[in-house]
């Protein structure tokens, strides 16, 4: 595997992530900045973490459900959801309590996640319920609108197999989402990924949220203290910046990408809901808060066979 970072990135370690993930997004939601009825049954503590953590993590959510509602009104619902390391995510619930859910959606993550995953669905009702027809095994889930596959996305020839079986219509358009996973991979892995996405899905939509701007000193920091945890950024220092996230589509198949910083994104967020979370807890200092939005990045870009507006999906 590539890098200057040294050795490859820990997959323990890394699926560590999900639940710091997790975590913050927990207390996020136990503060009130936005509504997730479905997170503490996949996560149930909920330790203190910053102001800054928290609107962070509010401009992460928020933007992306912005996005992902976009594209299920543009496509009427007739279409595909594809999260790549879901981890511990609920978007699936909260779509299925508003009525909105896709064709289809699966999930992918590392066979440990997944078969602790199925364990929550399996085991909690109000979980379960979202389920049409569901058949559980110990790593994976198969139902009407819902799969729970695990596979690793550095294999992309077993991955796009394992999709496919899993009953992804490559005439259907989809939403490919991954949120904080292509940063953790080789750069020519992640390469494969965009590539094939871009080669079968002719109408379809790619969103990505990562870490950028490493090699300046609050990206050294957080560069230092992810590798102390036996998290390499292998994919981040191939791809460190919005330029660099815009190139890596049109290199491998996609048309229309943009990326813009999380500070950009929270300023393009609904500002009656941002004036609302700013009340909720008081910062000491934006500065910090700049600084950690402006080390991640939203891009994303489209493929439109069927000229259904794809275009138009942007915050």
């Amino acid at each position: 595997m590539a890098a200057s970072v040294g050795l490859p990135s820990d997959d323990l370690a890394v699926q560590a992530t999900n639940d710091d993930a997790t975590s913050c997004k927990r207390y996020a939601v136990d503060r009130g900045y936005w509504k997730d009825e479905f997170i503490r049954y996949l996560y149930r503590s909920s330790e203190k973490k910053s102001p800054e953590i928290s609107r962070g993590y509010y401009a992460r959510v928020k933007s992306i459900h912005i996005l992902v509602d976009q594209f299920l009104d543009r496509t009427q619902q007739k279409c595909q959801l594809v999260t790549f390391g879901a981890g511990s995510d609920t978007l699936h619930w909260l779509l299925w309590k508003r009525k909105k859910l896709p064709a289809l959606h699966v999930e992918v993550d590392f066979p440990t996640v997944t078969a602790r995953k199925s364990h929550c669905i399996k085991t909690r009702p109000v979980l379960l319920e979202a389920l049409s027809n569901p058949v559980i095994t110990m790593e994976a889930i198969r139902s009407d609108h819902y799969v729970l596959l695990p596979a690793d996305l550095r294999d992309v020839k077993s991955l796009g197999k394992q999709l496919i079986d899993a009953g992804l219509d490559p005439n259907l358009p989809t939403l490919f989402l991954a949120e904080c996973v292509l940063a953790y991979v080789e750069g020519a892995k992640v390469n494969d990924v965009i590539r094939w996405t871009a080669e079968h899905f002719k109408t379809s939509v790619f969103l990505n949220y990562d870490p950028i701007n490493p090699f300046d000193k609050f990206g050294e920091i957080m560069k230092q203290n992810l590798k102390s945890r036996g998290c390499a950024l292998l994919g981040m220092e191939t791809c460190p910046d919005s330029e660099s996230q815009v190139k890596r589509y049109h290199d491998n198949g996609w048309e229309g990408a943009w990326s813009m910083d999380m500070a950009e994104v929270y300023a393009r967020l609904p500002r009656d809901d941002v004036a609302r979370i700013e009340r909720i807890d008081f910062l000491d200092e934006r500065e910090l808060l700049d600084q950690l939005l402006r080390h991640y990045c939203l891009s994303g870009a489209h493929l439109d066979s069927q000229q259904l507006g794809l275009d138009s999906i942007k915050l």
